[in-house]
């Protein structure tokens, strides 16, 4: 569930409930065939976590890149955008002073924001798969 961007929400009604860590939707009555990611996909598609989840599963399965829509393509504005939201407020570092690497060219760079308890600046590329963390100042994320 984590990877899919849920955290564990649950109350007395929904005491499996899970909510999304960006776009906030929450989710219940979760069966045991679910596909957390799909789930979430299919009833979030806004959601950016989702659709970069939703792009790196297809990649993933070898499903062929549909280059017919211009909007998905590695460096549209729109796939740069939807990169760069995973970011929000929480790169650290964001305004530090003399570090080049922003959350701005991360994304340009084809980056999405995948922190883990283990490192606070991890990205990940969805369409080669490279996982990188323990930026320095100095980085070119290209």
């Amino acid at each position: 569930l984590s990877l899919a961007g849920f955290y564990f929400n649950p109350s007395k009604k929904s005491p499996d409930n899970v909510t999304c860590y960006l776009c906030h939707k929450s989710m219940d009555c979760w069966r045991p065939d679910d596909v957390p990611c799909e789930e979430h996909f299919t009833n979030s598609p806004d959601c950016v976590w989702a659709i970069c989840q939703h792009i790196k599963k297809e990649l993933d399965n070898n499903i062929p890149f549909n280059w017919d829509n211009e909007a998905q393509w590695p460096n549209s504005k729109n796939m740069c955008d939807i990169r760069f939201k995973t970011f929000k407020n929480w790169w650290p570092h964001d305004g530090k002073k003399g570090w080049a690497i922003t959350s701005k060219k991360m994304a340009k760079a084809g980056f999405y924001f995948a922190p883990t308890y283990t490192s606070e600046d991890n990205v990940f590329c969805m369409y080669c798969g490279i996982e990188l963390d323990c930026w320095e100042p100095d980085d070119d994320p290209v």
